[in-house]
């Protein structure tokens, strides 16, 4: 199998599973990363700084509450 990351900076790897991670949303697991193409050496070497990043980049979820009379 071809590994795509094969020519990538360690900061490309850590740029692309990141995003993998933030697009799983939570409960992303090795599994679903495994999929993306990421092996475990991967893994092992930049799982913590991609979960770093990938936290740093999520936008917390806020709701807008707009009066009844605003909303129509």
């Amino acid at each position: 199998m071809l590994n795509k990351f094969e020519n990538s900076s360690p900061r490309q790897i850590i740029e692309a599973m990141a995003e993998g991670m933030r697009r799983q949303g939570e409960g992303c697991t090795d599994r679903h990363l495994k999929l993306l193409g990421f092996s475990q050496a991967h893994l092992d070497l930049y799982g913590d700084a991609a979960r770093e990043m990938a936290m740093a980049k999520a936008e917390p979820i806020s709701k807008v509450r707009v009066p009844a009379r605003r909303a129509a």
